[in-house]
């Protein structure tokens, strides 16, 4: 069992941008699965618009704060390294922050004493979604999560083209 579905979990930070859909999605899970506090932070106006709508708190910021408070769990979906630091510093001792965002640099540069002094742990990678598919589904299933929440756009494979001239949140093609 996850720590959200334990009961275990207090607030969620979710520091949004780059990776536009994830940040959302991840606003989605933590509501769906019962997280105490929800906050979504991002630039973007109609990011932020759609987190409230999933049932986020939301920070609207235009340069990111050292900080956005404690959460045992934070996301990184910023792709900014001043983004990803925010999230960092915002981890509650012995907490998880999960970065979504792909940073192409070689060198990112990361606060590692204070993530050493509260125990923080960081998380990278592509999700390995066969394992967790069955969770999801069974929240769906249950209508406590709305993946379609997130969808900005629904267009024909004929206008993808048009449609990705100006990156969506979240574009689903069908034929």
């Amino acid at each position: 069992m996850n720590r959200f579905a334990a009961g275990v979990l207090g607030g969620v930070l979710v520091v949004g941008g780059w990776a536009r859909s994830v940040g959302l999605y991840a606003v989605a899970c933590a509501t769906a699965l019962g997280a105490s506090q929800v906050v979504y932070a991002d630039t973007d106006a109609g990011r932020l618009e759609r987190a409230q709508r999933l049932g986020a708190e939301t920070v609207a910021v235009t340069d990111w704060p050292r900080k956005l408070g404690r959460f045992p769990i934070t996301v990184d979906a910023s792709g900014d390294h001043a983004g990803l630091h925010a999230a960092l510093r915002s981890t509650a001792p012995d907490g998880t922050c999960t970065s979504v965002a792909i940073y192409f640099e070689q060198a990112t540069p990361l606060p590692m004493l204070e993530m050493y002094t509260r125990g923080c742990t960081l998380h990278t990678s592509r999700v390995h979604a066969r394992a967790v598919i069955p969770e999801v589904l069974e929240l769906v299933h249950a209508g406590t999560l709305d993946p379609a929440l997130v969808t900005s756009a629904v267009v024909g494979f004929d206008d993808a083209a048009e449609a990705l001239k100006a990156p969506p949140t979240k574009l689903v093609l069908v034929p």
